[in-house]
């Protein structure tokens, strides 16, 4: 998506409609404060769910009853969000592979970024929208604003948990002065003036890399969010990026990372591996992954 507006007042919400959702719509009430005035929320029925269900069934009924269930829940999540000021939409429930219709319906309404929720580590997460999540990056052709995480390890169980507040701060913004600096400068600078939250801007070090040069450019930085009274600072440091990334935002006690979709020359369907899936599959806070 061309940076022509830093804009975060269209959201498309992806719903799977589990106790996570219970959990993530309350949530949602976090994002008026960069601006958000518009949701329209979005249920896709996994197909292979269906498929695997409908065995000996009826899949046209069972699709159908589905639809119903999830239409009904979704305008009680609308009636929600209602109640706290927002314009709410509900696209009609259907059946598909979740991250391409909800990309889909994102490009269709020219929303001005994509909102979905990952439970966290493990197999669970792949079957609910943590892979949507992930698989949204590959898909989507705008930022997507992953909310995490829903789930901590207590006496050896997992347990359900509301996430917390994304823009308390610090911010910690990825830069490594590939093709998505500017559309990361441009959505810390927005959410940072918003809110007063502080930026880190973190670059992680490649061999043979100026330092000096590297400190001047993040300087450059520094000082364009200044002229906008955003507080900025930054972090240099050395190691495997998507490691090192999620490493300094623990220790930042950061609420939100922002990042690109992928590193290097690797195209967006090659990003297994890449530093922005390692960030969002280990980190412990909210992920916005900028384009």
């Amino acid at each position: 998506m061309a940076v022509e507006s830093c804009s975060f007042a269209h959201a498309v919400v992806g719903l799977d409609l589990s106790s996570v959702s219970d959990l993530f719509v309350p949530w949602l009430s976090h994002l008026r404060r960069i601006g958000t005035e518009r949701l329209t929320l979005v249920h896709i029925i996994p197909i292979d769910v269906l498929e695997h269900v409908a065995s000996g069934y009826l899949v046209g009924r069972l699709r159908e009853e589905m639809e119903r269930e999830a239409l009904s829940k979704l305008e009680a999540y609308a009636a929600e969000l209602r109640s706290k000021g927002f314009n709410v939409e509900v696209v009609d429930p259907e059946a598909g592979v979740p991250a391409q219709k909800i990309a889909e319906v994102a490009q269709r309404m020219n929303a001005d970024y994509i909102v979905v929720a990952s439970r966290g580590r493990g197999w669970i997460r792949r079957i609910l929208l943590g892979g949507t999540a992930e698989e949204l990056v590959h898909v989507a052709d705008r930022p997507i604003f992953i909310s995490k995480p829903y789930s901590r390890l207590e006496g050896g169980e997992v347990k359900l948990q509301p996430p917390d507040d994304p823009f308390r701060g610090p911010i910690l913004a990825a830069i490594d002065f590939g093709s998505y600096v500017e559309p990361i400068v441009c959505r810390a600078r927005e959410i940072a003036r918003r809110t007063n939250a502080q930026v880190v801007l973190l670059h992680v070090l490649e061999e043979g890399e100026d330092e000096s040069e590297v400190s001047r450019r993040l300087t450059e930085i520094v000082e364009s969010l200044a002229v906008d009274g955003v507080k900025a600072s930054y972090v240099l440091a050395k190691g495997k990026p998507g490691k090192t990334i999620v490493e300094e935002a623990k220790k930042l006690n950061a609420s939100l990372v922002l990042i690109g979709p992928h590193n290097g020359n690797n195209g967006l369907h090659e990003i297994i591996g890449t530093t922005a899936e390692t960030v969002i599959r280990r980190t412990e806070t909210h992920v916005l992954v900028c384009k």
